[in-house]
């Protein structure tokens, strides 16, 4: 209790000294100038530069390289689309390590472009707040504008960072752009934001490159966007990655990961994956009454799936008589085969468990 009054004070004395109010700081910045006092940073000190060596810089650039080859163009593209003077965008890794730059000719004489140098260390704990610790600490997109900045020696830029999330859901990288520009703080962001959405949605096909990828938003417009949800279909209709905008779109369903994909959808797998694969965009409806559209994201290899979807399924014994009762029979027999749960089928069809079991027996 006695070290929270105490940092509380030390709070609004800084405050004070910097002619600050603490009602104009949002909820994340006064937290994490919290975090920085209770670290022992002094503000009105120069910060001490963190750098990793050569080799060690040389050693996390060779691990990082396969995504490195991802981001680069898109850094590369995020620069161009910055408009201004005095600004640079960088990649660090998951840590605050800065691993690649670039900037405009009046940034590299200035004080950000001689700190903010590949090898160098952002964490919040070294650099106070910024907004490329801050996107470390909180893993969202974030804004450290001027007087936010924990470091008085920083408080004359704005710091625009978005988090890197892999298909598992952790943070892999952070993308940052800085300016001494007061204005179009939020188009600056939502540039970066758009940069680590581009590369997140790369990464995903990169990963599941031998499986179906699915893109679906409830606007058939959007489905062109780095806004669509993803989810993976392997051969048997199974969902085996999802993206972070599909789960969001999906939540309140089901644990997406390792889903049957009919257990999402009210339309089966089998019904439109022919038309999935000639590249139609179809509209469905999830198991809460949504709808979205969805068409077939990139090329794959496609024979597991046409092997799989074409198996025939055959009438039982007892329902070969009559064509009403082979096309019944058919299709409860096909919907058990794609849920693998007669619960699942039961309510699926709107018929009991019993007329399931007598149907596969």
């Amino acid at each position: 209790m006695n070290n929270l009054n105490s940092a509380n004070k030390e709070f609004k004395n800084i405050l004070k000294k910097r002619n600050m109010l603490s009602d104009t700081m949002g909820e994340d910045i006064s937290e994490s100038w919290m975090r920085c006092i209770s670290t022992g940073l002094d503000p009105f000190k120069d910060p001490k530069q963190s750098l990793v060596s050569s080799v060690e810089l040389k050693q996390i650039k060779e691990k990082n390289e396969a995504l490195r080859k991802i981001v680069i163009p898109e850094i590369e593209l995020l620069y161009s689309q910055i408009a201004g003077t005095n600004f640079m965008v960088a990649y660090s890794d998951e840590n605050g390590l800065v691993l690649d730059t670039i900037y405009d000719k009046t940034c590299l004489q200035g004080d950000v472009g001689k700190s903010v140098i590949p090898g160098s260390i952002w964490a919040e704990k070294v650099c106070g707040t910024n907004g490329l610790g801050l996107s470390v600490e909180l893993k969202k997109p974030t804004i450290v504008s001027g007087k936010e900045h924990f470091f008085i020696a920083h408080e004359k830029i704005s710091c625009f960072a978005s988090p890197i999330i892999n298909y598992d859901g952790k943070t892999i990288g952070i993308i940052d752009a800085s300016t001494d520009s007061k204005s179009r703080e939020q188009h600056t962001l939502a540039l970066v934001k758009l940069a680590t959405r581009s590369i997140e949605t790369k990464l995903f096909i990169q990963k599941f490159s031998s499986e179906l990828i699915l893109s679906f938003h409830p606007r058939s417009e959007y489905l062109s966007t780095t806004s669509v949800g993803l989810l993976a279909i392997n051969g048997d209709g199974v969902v085996v990655g999802a993206n972070s905008n599909a789960k969001i779109m999906l939540h309140g369903l089901v644990d997406l990961k390792n889903e049957n994909f009919n257990n999402i959808f009210t339309n089966s797998f089998s019904s439109i994956v022919s038309d999935l694969l000639n590249n139609k965009i179809l509209k469905i409806t999830d198991h809460l009454g949504s709808s979205v559209f969805v068409v077939k994201s990139q090329n794959f290899k496609e024979n597991k799936i046409k092997e799989n979807v074409s198996k025939k399924t055959y009438a039982c014994k007892s329902c070969k008589d009559t064509k009403i009762k082979r096309e019944k029979c058919v299709l409860i027999r096909s919907t058990f085969l794609e849920t693998n749960n007669i619960s699942v089928a039961s309510r699926k069809l709107g018929v009991s468990r019993t007329t399931i079991y007598k149907h596969l027996n």
